[in-house]
């Protein structure tokens, strides 16, 4: 724990002296857009590049072409270029600064800062405009825009953290009984979660790391960090009811149910890693930053919390039973290992209690990490025989009896909630989705209204010429900017700009639609594929089309491009893990498959409500706005890596009442109910944590919020609770099913052992290999 606390102060110290760095710029390896991108680096430029600080002259004031607001604005410049990290500023009235909009009203200063975009700060943005004081004592709105209004507008997530801290809080303390069992998983949570916001934000200095990057790692982190608390909490007070000792039920705990943690917390990471696999920077960023959030929950649960866990044990069971539990629990331990005649028995070395040969004979410890759910039968110092008779033991026999009605029934409705993703584009956002009353929307609106909407998303085309120009006037520049100008789509073009070399040229393009729109992607390709080519032929120029809209195209074509490549990694890493875990080919295939389909229904909700704007307004979104295509891919590999968390703890629940029973649909209906209350409850706290983010103004951020959150919900209670059972009910003896060759090659793992389990399985009916084969991976 004094490593912990060091660990998280020596964090905290180095993020307050260096800061956390985000940055929105995306990289594109071998694209038209990052080719322009190169290009114009041989302009003189500063590193910020040109910032817009937007002005508006409200009905009732002067116009800005009127003298005395021109002297305003003036005397704002001038102020403004005092601003640290300000090295030019012009304004509207002067060459090259845009100009003033057609009702006199709307204008722009052009801001150029040393520093680049990832670097301005909330505190630069606040001196820039405060600076503007003269204009706003005019009467004047001064607005940041760009860059400027992006760090204006990055907020906090915190209270999206705290809605999640506290409603998993009520669920744990309502299920424990105990409030000091339920806040150990908040406290491992939040260590984590603090730990990996500070590394995620340090590495924003090694490489853009988006906004976005560090509120999903939040999310995520939080959520699996709890969860992974949750399943070792709850086995570690099944063992102190056992009569097991606080140190040694800490380390059981950690041997056994952390084994789990690792193999599915190494799941989540495994599925991350193959978005490396898109080739995109932006990727391994969004990939990276959740990956160190699992890593970080992974290491909190296996070494913070046993240190807690030995140190408050005695106090994690309900006050009032607590005494009494454990007594109880020891009596019954006492006399469970007393000799008895009526059965034979043999005792293996190490073991703590005889281990007999009847059919459904158990050991204390018996069974899966968390096989008793959060009311756990150990508060009565008494260990069940049979599933429970609760809500998931009626569901589990209603499943089992009817599994061809439930599976059907369970795909028509999964179906139903996917059908959308059929219709499922890639788009692109812009500072027009952003939230009403931010800085960014503020900006967009006021030059969308007075320049029209391309002016908020110039293009930039850019080239390179074999020998240097003459000058602007030389043919082979003006037949480009003739081009341009005429081309469909296109609103206006700049005058051409020469490099100091006179080899590189570029202009600036302002299209007719928003940057976000369909034109305006269309528009790119049509510059690329007919104007271009045409104005350059036989010229020997290389010419480029680049910008913001060109880079968000070219990435969802390059994602549309890789994404079969990591689904299908996706899929074999998840098969494999579960086939290595398991030794059960039919149980890893089949189990992959019904993670698609909670990923497809959540799909098709992501479609409905953000492509599609049901229920838009009710998440604080005005109507439609487009899903960018890095989303469904990281929430595939987020949602794979998710789903092996509830899919390990069911699986090995039933494959150890199979290995003891030998009866494939009891197996199930023991898997199901001993599992189903705690992988619920589980859910319901992820579930919890992701809509809590819904309260963020980035629609990103909500998207992932619906998204996981749908997927969660579906994985935990339809999938785990309908389909699987009852496609495993229905394979029978075949689930478990390992050819020979598999047998060899495999590793022996038993993931929920911690290495004083272990009951002697009966032995298999004469001829039955599918149940050989699984008693020889017990």
């Amino acid at each position: 724990m004094a490593a912990w606390f060091l660990l998280i102060v020596a964090l905290a110290s180095t993020v307050g002296a260096f800061g956390r760095v985000t940055s929105e710029a995306v990289t594109i390896p071998g694209s038209d857009s990052q080719a322009a991108r190169d290009t114009a680096g041989a302009f003189d430029d500063a590193a910020s590049g040109r910032q817009p600080v937007v002005l508006y002259a409200p009905a009732g004031t002067a116009p800005l072409s009127s003298s005395g607001q021109r002297r305003a604005v003036e005397e704002a410049a001038r102020a403004v270029e005092g601003v640290d990290h300000v090295v030019a500023v012009t304004t509207p009235y002067e060459p090259g600064g845009g100009g003033l909009g057609a009702d006199g009203r709307t204008g722009r200063l052009t801001v150029e800062l040393d520093v680049g975009g990832r670097d301005i700060t909330p505190e630069t943005t606040r001196a820039v405009t405060d600076a503007a004081a003269p204009a706003a004592r005019a009467g004047i709105e001064v607005t940041a825009g760009g860059d400027l209004a992006a760090a204006a507008d990055k907020g906090s997530t915190g209270h999206s953290e705290i809605i999640g801290l506290a409603a998993a809080f009520v669920v744990l303390a309502l299920g424990f009984g105990s409030l000091v069992a339920a806040g150990v998983p908040l406290l491992t949570g939040a260590v984590g979660l603090g730990a990996s916001l500070c590394l995620i934000g340090l590495a924003g200095h090694l490489m853009d790391m988006p906004s976005s990057g560090a509120t999903i790692a939040a999310m995520i982190g939080l959520g699996v960090g709890i969860d992974y608390t949750l399943f070792c909490l709850t086995r570690f007070r099944e063992l102190l009811a056992a009569g097991v000792g606080v140190e040694d039920s800490a380390a059981r705990t950690t041997a056994g149910s952390g084994k789990a943690v690792v193999f599915a917390g190494s799941a989540v990471v495994a599925a991350l890693a193959g978005l490396a696999l898109g080739g995109l920077p932006l990727l391994h960023a969004l990939a990276l930053a959740p990956g160190i959030a699992v890593l970080v929950a992974m290491a909190a649960t296996l070494t913070l919390l046993p240190a807690v866990l030995s140190l408050i044990g005695p106090r994690l069971t309900p006050g009032v039973r607590a005494g009494r539990t454990v007594r109880a629990a020891r009596q019954a331990r006492a006399e469970r290992e007393a000799p008895d005649d009526r059965a034979p028995y043999e005792k293996t070395p190490g073991d703590e209690a005889p281990r007999t040969n009847a059919p459904h004979a158990r050991t204390p410890d018996d069974g899966a990490p968390g096989a008793n759910a959060l009311p756990q039968a150990e508060d009565r110092g008494e260990r069940r025989e049979g599933p429970a008779p609760d809500g998931w033991g009626r569901i589990a026999a209603f499943v089992a009896s009817r599994p061809w009605r439930c599976l059907l029934g369970g795909l028509v409705l999964t179906g139903v909630l996917a059908a959308p993703a059929a219709q499922l584009t890639f788009g692109q956002l812009d500072a027009g989705d952003k939230a009403v009353g931010t800085a960014s929307r503020t900006a967009y609106d006021r030059v969308a209204e007075a320049f029209g909407p391309g002016a908020n998303g110039p293009l930039q085309v850019v080239s390179t010429l074999p020998a240097p120009a003459s000058g602007p006037d030389d043919t082979r520049i003006t037949a480009v900017t003739a081009a341009l100008r005429t081309t469909g789509g296109v609103a206006s073009v700049g005058p051409a700009q020469l490099d100091a070399s006179g080899t590189r040229v570029r202009w600036q393009v302002i299209p007719t639609t928003a940057p976000a729109a369909p034109d305006t992607v269309a528009l790119v390709h049509r510059l690329r594929d007919e104007t271009l080519p045409a104005a350059t032929g036989g010229t020997g120029l290389m010419t480029h089309v680049g910008g913001a809209t060109a880079a968000q195209a070219d990435l969802n074509e390059r994602l549309a491009e890789r994404m079969p490549l990591v689904v299908g990694f996706v899929l074999a890493v998840a098969a494999l893990l579960l086939l290595v875990a398991f030794r059960s080919p039919v149980v890893a295939v089949k189990a992959a498959l019904m993670n698609l389909v909670s990923v497809a229904a959540s799909y098709g909700v992501l479609t409905a409500v953000f492509q599609w704007g049901w229920g838009a307004s009710l998440i604080g979104l005005e109507g439609p706005v487009p899903i960018p295509g890095y989303v469904p891919l990281l929430m595939f590999a987020v949602l794979f890596g998710l789903a092996m968390d509830y899919e390990v703890f069911l699986l090995s629940a039933v494959r150890a009442a199979y290995l003891r029973d030998g009866d494939n649909r009891g197996a199930v209906v023991s898997g199901l109910s001993g599992t189903g209350r705690i992988i619920t409850s589980a859910a319901l706290i992820m579930v919890s944590v992701f809509l809590g983010y819904l309260l963020s103004d980035d629609p990103v951020v909500k998207m992932f919020g619906i998204g996981l959150a749908t997927a969660v919900a579906l994985d935990a209670t339809l999938v785990r609770g309908v389909l699987v059972p009852s496609t495993m009910v229905l394979l029978g003896r075949a689930n478990w099913w390992l050819p020979g060759v598999l047998d060899r090659l495999l590793p022996r793992l038993a993931i929920e052992d911690d290495g004083h389990d272990g009951a002697v399985p009966p032995a298999p009916p004469a001829g039955d290999a599918p149940l050989a084969d699984a008693r020889s991976a017990s």
